[in-house]
């Protein structure tokens, strides 16, 4: 029972990583209220974006924090920045106070993003890791999925009482307290010892490391899309209401359960096939978007993009432990998350302009689809070439 509690309390730290997001539902009356009160429409969507850009600035500094920081401050600092500086939108809604707290979320997350993926590389290995590292994807996902609808159910109260939701970090913080921070503690000691390990990455492993960190990225940046532009298109098209997209969104956040208690079977069977396999799916769940002639259509192919989305950049994390050392899992980790967020926080911006380019939010779809297809063909027509002479001999 302590083994699984301590499981549950190291997984629970990814729960709120993906939560800059979280407060969409709130964003119409967020926006009546302030561009009642004068404030741009440019000023509020940078209350959203905001929090990427801290988060980077944080990864960037992470190497010199650990210096002087335990893994378990960090993270006691992390989930609390997450809890009191998120919620604060609920006390005030003075706009310079709530673009400062959407920076102290940006911190939050920023302390523990790296750290969360690289406890579960150092504390388990084999088959157990890619397991590990599933559910964790999944407990981002569920996350999400759990904040997003809490933000909507209390926006029945008022906008501001969305951002409530932040406060979860506290009791996930308690319980990290009371059964995950030994092994925490035992780690961050040994991080903290002079290494006597080479920590410094070959060209090798670099070039691995930025091929990845584009991968991660640019999937976000497509799922990221998906998510800011499929309202739009329902409304386009004509589909369905609002609500019905609200659904669908969640539904597709929800896949990445089912993705992450997959991706260790999948991982298994495919193995380096599976990189570019998730791309050319998601050509095709982008490509049934396009063609949908109703919602249940599609939803089938918002929901296959949101599977292999999140088998995709957990792929990516589980290739890193693989070719890095574990005193070397927390650059790599950081280098890719860098990525990560970048892809996050240029999506609104990429498909803007793909939109325009490509002259309606429909062919915006029709759009990525070409490109990840493209894509997915680059990487896996190498390794079909490669597995030619094996056949033959």
């Amino acid at each position: 029972m302590k083994i699984i509690l301590e499981k549950i309390s190291l997984l629970g730290l990814s729960f709120m990583l993906v939560s800059t997001f979280a407060i969409s539902p709130l964003l119409p009356e967020m926006t009546a209220a302030y561009t009642a009160a004068g404030i741009s429409l440019n000023q509020i969507d940078f209350l959203l974006s905001v929090p990427s850009f801290m988060i980077i600035a944080v990864l960037l500094a992470s190497p010199y924090l650990s210096r002087f920081l335990t893994e378990k401050l960090i993270f006691v600092l992390g989930l609390l920045c997450i809890s009191l500086g998120g919620s604060l939108p609920a006390l005030t809604q003075d706009y310079p106070l709530v673009l400062m707290s959407r920076l102290v979320l940006g911190l939050g997350i920023g302390l523990i993003n790296e750290r969360a993926i690289t406890i579960i590389s150092q504390h388990y290995s084999g088959s157990e890791r890619a397991k590990m590292l599933g559910i964790r994807g999944s407990t981002e996902v569920l996350g999400s999925a759990t904040l997003t609808f809490l933000a909507g159910q209390l926006l029945r109260g008022s906008w501001s009482s969305g951002f409530l939701i932040y406060l979860l970090g506290l009791p996930l913080l308690g319980f990290y307290l009371l059964f995950g921070n030994a092994k925490s503690d035992d780690k961050s000691k040994v991080a903290n010892r002079p290494k006597k390990a080479k920590t410094t990455l070959s060209a090798r492993q670099v070039w691995h490391i930025v091929f990845m960190a584009l991968y991660a990225g640019s999937v976000i940046l497509i799922n990221t899309g998906i998510t800011i532009r499929l309202p739009m298109l329902v409304e386009e098209l004509k589909l369905g209401t609002a609500i019905d997209s609200s659904l669908i969104l969640s539904l597709m956040m929800l896949m990445g359960i089912l993705a992450g208690t997959l991706f260790a079977s999948l991982m298994a069977h495919f193995r380096q096939f599976l990189q570019p396999l998730v791309l050319l799916a998601l050509a095709l769940g982008l490509v049934l978007i396009w063609l949908a002639p109703n919602l249940v259509f599609l939803a089938i192919g918002a929901l296959t993009t949101g599977f292999v989305y999140s088998i995709g950049v957990t792929s990516v994390f589980h290739r890193l432990s693989e070719i890095l050392r574990t005193n070397q899992l927390a650059l790599g980790t950081t280098l890719v998350l860098l990525g990560c967020n970048l892809g996050g926080g240029m999506a609104a911006s990429v498909v803007s302009f793909l939109s325009t380019m490509s002259g309606s939010n429909s062919n915006l779809f029709l759009t990525l689809a070409i490109l990840c297809f493209i894509a997915g063909l680059v990487l896996l027509l190498p390794l079909l070439v490669k597995r030619q002479p094996d056949r033959a001999i």
